[in-house]
């Protein structure tokens, strides 16, 4: 079973109380199944690799990646780019393998693999002649 929340895109979920803290954003996903295993895409840009956190606790598979500030140079003319950290939680529910998890990050996208307990995974039983 997988149950996903608000799919609301990049549109920020919460901004903070303090005018000079950072927004928070629900990156967009892709949610698939893939021989049996859970697979999330999330876009994350801006991201570093050692600032995104991925947990597996209570069935609840959760995204987080911290984006620093960006300091450029010269006066912005037009700025549309919002900097904030990406959150988001799927429940997976049980069956899951979390000691299998594992997560890779190329060009600001999160692959994440959620690989089901081998008991509950489907099983193909071949069928012998007598």
């Amino acid at each position: 079973m997988v149950t996903m929340g608000s799919t609301a895109g990049t549109t920020p979920v919460s901004a903070a109380v303090d005018a000079g803290a950072a927004l928070t954003y629900q990156p967009h996903v892709d949610v698939r199944v893939e021989q049996g295993d859970v697979v999330v895409v999330a876009d994350m840009p801006g991201a570093r690799t050692d600032a995104i956190d991925v947990s597996f606790a209570d069935g609840v598979l959760s995204l987080h990646a911290r984006v620093a500030a960006r300091d450029l140079p010269g006066t912005a003319l037009r700025q549309e780019y919002g900097i904030g950290d990406f959150r988001r939680s799927f429940r997976l529910g049980d069956g899951f393998d979390a000691t299998g998890i594992t997560a890779t990050y190329s060009l600001g996208v999160l692959t994440v693999r959620v690989p089901k307990l081998a008991a509950v995974r489907p099983r193909k039983v071949p069928v012998q002649a007598s």
